[in-house]
């Protein structure tokens, strides 16, 4: 197994674990919106932003070489 693809599963399990113990509501404050989400879609939610923020960076790398 490639050592990536070992460090990506390693921290996937760590945000999985990290995630299944914060289970309870939390209230999200958002400009006018206000509501309550389990803590665990917070996390989860951020982490999936964080991937795609990070693959529109990497591809626009990718463009720029090819360009």
């Amino acid at each position: 197994m490639k050592f990536k693809t070992f460090v990506a599963l390693f921290f996937i399990i760590l945000i999985i674990i990290f995630s299944l113990q914060n289970t309870e509501l939390t209230e999200i404050k958002f400009v006018f919106w206000k509501f309550s989400i389990s803590r665990v879609l917070v996390i989860l939610g951020s982490f999936a932003i964080g991937i795609f923020v990070g693959l529109l960076i990497s591809m626009k790398k990718i463009f720029k070489k090819i360009a």
